[in-house]
């Protein structure tokens, strides 16, 4: 708990991550970018293994790491900063409330990698590809805008099948099987601390794409 509790103190000084109420983000951001910035989001991103993976990958695009607790995004930041991944930064904030911190049309991409799944029926709404968490996506991303989740749960997997299908959006992948799949390729064999210990317990990856 202490070593917790230092990582939730220190996160707050360093430079590439946000935090504190939506306007005070807001207004950190705006001040950083010119007003066409596009962004590519991880959502609920942990130790940010796909925002600096990406970021390397990608040094012409900017990726912004997501998460609630600062704990968490601590790893990533601090590996960014280590490694000099200059085009990536962190938000400490709700998911929930990504409408009030980004303008419209500025988020290009969102990847989801090992969400809580919340299985409960009493959770539902906490799963992040939940009709509420798709409205806030719609509000800013731009048109045509890729969602992927990966995950090892089978009833998260076919939940977010049925609600693009609901919301009438276009799936541009489905697999239950990513890694015996032609599909596993490219981005999608960056591998998470989660992703690798589902594999270690020898679950089954799955993956879903669809746009917005």
């Amino acid at each position: 708990m202490r070593r917790k509790g230092r990582k939730q103190q220190e996160v707050r000084s360093l430079l590439n991550v946000l935090w504190g109420n939506t306007e005070n983000i807001y207004a950190q951001l705006k001040s950083k970018f010119e007003e066409n910035q596009k962004f590519t989001l991880e959502l609920g991103c942990g130790n940010g293994e796909y925002t600096t993976s990406l970021a390397m990958k990608y040094p012409q695009r900017f990726f912004i790491g997501i998460d609630v607790k600062g704990s968490r995004v601590w790893t990533g930041a601090k590996y960014a900063i280590e490694n000099q991944i200059n085009n990536c930064l962190f938000i400490i904030s709700r998911i929930d409330r990504l409408n009030l911190i980004f303008p419209e049309k500025s988020v290009e991409e969102i990847w989801i990698p090992f969400p809580n799944p919340f299985p409960m029926r009493k959770s539902i709404k906490q799963r992040l590809v939940h009709n509420r968490f798709l409205d806030v996506y719609k509000k800013i991303c731009v048109p045509g805008a890729k969602i992927h989740l990966k995950t090892d749960d089978e009833t998260l997997f076919n939940y977010a099948i049925q609600v693009t299908k609901e919301e009438k959006l276009k799936i541009i992948s489905a697999v239950d099987n990513l890694y015996d799949s032609s599909e596993y390729k490219n981005d999608l064999k960056i591998t998470t601390k989660f992703e690798q210990q589902h594999i270690n317990n020898n679950k089954t990856i799955k993956y879903v794409c669809f746009s917005l």
